[in-house]
């Protein structure tokens, strides 16, 4: 039978579309934000939504499913409509208009309350106070973006949405070449728990990050691992019916190709203004670079990392607001604190480096505002302003450089040592050319971030994205090209890992390529056009977008479609072209033809490095390691090592039952043969020779077995040599976190 085609998938694909916008979108303009800026953060707080209400919905008894986060997307848009009716609008007139003492103060049983205790308490004679006469006006501190709607116009609205659909054009060009098959499986280490993850919540209905990790660490009181890339996933494959490959698979087209390019619109909105040709540019060009998202999506695979870095942006937009240093920002101070604040857990639960990777980035935004403040306030009676916010913010640096680089809760994660891959010269010239971990030349973007660089010194709202971007491009340095102790340290967040810094550099170069695209469209304005900037403002708005539209044209013409077979190439080694596949010629039919066999409450032991633990995803059917390492039970393990003695040892029954193992998959050892854990499953393999098992049906170079030394009756054969179990090591550690 035919498998599903690109074609067939655009409903998946529409669906992974809806979850990462939908939610959000609906809770934003319930709030009222309008504009670019509520589409371009609707998926960071769509994010936050499932993944929240993921955290949420087992400590109340309720299955995940998609009622779940909806659900919770209509109670957030009914509070935050509510909030900005009766609240943040302050119609005028009202009591609120004039303050909250004067609303409360206006409150009729609040009032006669205090009135009586006012004549029992009240001093009399010449020392009554006299009451204060009431404001007509009070300050407000939530500026509500209903009181800017429109700021942005129709015209950049417009151009945001057709620079949105076209970024999202060249990613399903890109993955459609890259991935292949639209159910192609990637061939890497940590794809097989991402999958094997998406299973369990499909099957268990527990799709909260405290839980996700018992996958691996079964017997952990707490099995804390990173769900929202998951969540997101099982979403996508329980409302579009598809499986858990063509689900990962649209899900990562979508974080590439919508929610990255709808992120950078966003922050390039905040910076640049309600720019009609920015709005245009600025998703396209968010699709060009190779690190992010491209390189995340073939290396590791680093499926939940790809999601954290792609909000960034999203993040960097609130922050800017809060600071003060946004250029006609549509969002207030306090509306975007609040986003902030509420939203921030979900980076962490997309995947933790995200939370220190805007810790770096958003540093620079942070100092610009408190300079603002410093100029505005320092020589009034308001200096000390400035000067609590100077040293909070030096006191959070340095918790966080604590907690970076000395807190035991990351310790595990500054444990892994990626050897530098090349000289420190090399590197500094693969990030000017974005060319990190050995990829092609980005010359065209490149030209245009440096262009950027030079423009955004310029202003305030733009000229911090260049120490930003220098920042983000040492680190990667560091990671690259030093192996020193001090690099380790200040990269050990990221596990020391040059592709997880390399896709910082693009979070700042995909602004500053729109910055400089826009500059380069000025100067072409003003001085091949002839229009000076006095000209009449209809013929400047025409005019701008215009040449930035055909100077877009020329980069994509240029640039073979931002790159696209380069990036597909990125993708297809994975996917294509893997150096260890896995899963051999046949074997998936086979495991296709095992799901029908096997009862859907049956678990089947397999040796994962034999590609058999897919079974999972790719049929339901569970089984008993989901990873290629874990800290498995004694149980898991005592299986591991000697389930090929059931026949002479009645123990290994029990321990077969109570994990309710009743079938064993094996085949031969060809993922990552020469990984160490490739010897952790003597038990599952030879089982010809030995009693205790009927062989059942073979295909792809694999057998399935049954147990039937543990049936009622079974004879115990004795005197069969028993394996040893693992060495000194003792179990193997976590997976590595994608």
């Amino acid at each position: 039978m035919a498998g599903p085609t690109w074609l067939s998938a655009l409903p998946t694909a529409l669906v992974a579309v809806f979850w990462v916008v939908g939610p959000g979108l609906l809770v934003l303009r319930a709030c009222g934000v309008r504009g670019i800026t509520a589409g371009g953060l609707s998926p960071l707080v769509s994010t936050a939504v499932v993944s929240s209400s993921a955290v949420l919905a087992p400590l109340v008894g309720v299955r995940w499913g998609p009622w779940v986060p909806l659900g919770a997307a209509v109670v957030l848009a009914l509070l935050g409509g509510l909030f900005r009716a009766f609240v943040a609008r302050r119609p005028a007139g009202s009591a609120l208009h004039r303050g909250w003492r004067t609303a409360l103060r206006s409150w009729t049983p609040g009032r006669r309350i205090r009135a009586s205790l006012a004549r029992v308490r009240a001093p009399r004679g010449r020392f009554a106070k006299r009451p204060e006469p009431m404001t007509t006006a009070m300050p407000q501190v939530w500026r509500t973006s209903a009181q800017r709607a429109g700021t942005d116009g129709r015209r950049a609205g417009v151009a945001a949405a057709a620079g949105v659909v076209v970024a999202a054009g060249l990613a399903w060009w890109t993955v459609v070449l890259g991935f292949g098959p639209v159910d192609a499986l990637s061939s890497t280490y940590d794809g097989v728990f991402h999958y094997n993850a998406v299973a369990h919540i499909l099957q268990s209905g527990d799709a909260s990050s405290l839980t996700l990790g018992s996958l691996t660490n079964p017997s952990s009181a707490v099995a804390l691992y990173p769900a929202g890339w998951h969540d997101l996933v099982s979403l996508v494959a329980m409302l579009s019916g598809s499986g858990v490959p063509v689900a990962t698979n649209l899900t990562a087209w979508v974080v590439a190709g919508v929610v990255f390019p709808l992120s950078v619109a966003a922050l390039s909105r905040q910076v640049m203004g309600p720019s009609p040709g920015a709005a245009l540019v600025a998703p396209v060009l968010a699709t060009g670079f190779t690190a992010l998202p491209w390189a995340l999506m073939s290396f590791g695979v680093l499926w939940p990392n790809l999601l954290g870095v792609a909000l960034l942006p999203g993040y960097l937009t609130l922050l800017l607001a809060v600071v003060g240093v946004a250029e006609r920002s549509v969002i207030g101070a306090a509306g975007a604190a609040t986003t902030l604040v509420l939203t921030l857990p979900a980076l962490g639960l997309a995947h933790p480096n995200a939370l220190f990777s805007l810790a770096v980035l958003g540093l620079f935004p942070v100092l610009w505002g408190i300079g603002v403040l410093a100029r505005r306030r320092l020589l009034t009676r308001r200096f000390w302003q400035p000067v609590l916010a100077t040293v909070g913010v030096a006191g959070i640096v340095a918790a966080v450089l604590w907690f970076m680089t000395a807190s035991p809760l990351t310790a595990g994660v500054r444990s892994f040592d990626w050897p530098a891959i090349t000289d420190v010269p090399t590197a500094i010239g693969q990030v000017l050319f974005n060319s990190s971990n050995g990829r092609p030349d980005l010359v065209v973007l490149s030209v245009l971030v440096v262009i950027g660089a030079v423009a955004a010194l310029r202003h305030v709202a733009t000229s911090w994205l260049v120490p930003a971007h220098v920042a983000s491009g040492a680190l990667y340095v560091l990671a690259a090209a030093d192996d020193g102790t001090t690099s380790a340290a200040l990269t050990g967040a990221w596990y020391n890992d040059s592709y997880r810094l390399a896709a910082m550099v693009p979070v700042t170069g995909a602004v500053l390529a729109v910055v400089g695209l826009c500059a380069v469209a000025s100067v072409v304005r003003h001085v091949l056009l002839r229009i000076p900037p006095t000209a009449a403002p209809a013929r400047r708005r025409v005019v701008a977008p215009a040449l930035a539209a055909v100077l877009l044209a020329v980069v994509v013409a240029t640039t073979g479609g931002m790159s696209v077979a380069t990036h597909a190439d990125v993708l297809a080694g994975p996917y294509q072209r893997p150096s260890d596949a896995i899963l051999e010629p046949g074997q998936r039919e086979f495991l296709d033809e095992v799901g029908r066999i096997v009862g859907p409450d049956d678990v089947v032991a397999a040796d994962p490095f034999t590609g058999n633990s897919l079974l999972f995803p790719l049929t339901g059917r569970r089984v008993l390691f989901p990873h290629l390492i874990g800290n498995w039970t004694p149980e898991q393990i005592l299986l591991a090592t000697r389930f090929r003695d059931v026949g002479t040892d009645p123990t290994i029954c029990a321990a077969a039952a109570d994990l309710g193992v009743d079938w064993l998959l094996t085949g031969p050892i060809t993922f990552w043969p020469s990984h160490g854990g490739a010897r952790w499953y003597p038990g599952l393999h030879d089982i010809a020779p030995v009693p205790g098992f009927e062989l059942v049906a073979t295909g792809g170079g694999q057998e399935l077995w049954r147990l039937t030394a543990c049936a009622p009756g079974a004879p115990v054969t004795p005197g069969a040599q028993a394996f040893a179990p693992p060495g000194p090591d003792g179990a193997p550690p976590s997976p590595y976190g994608g």
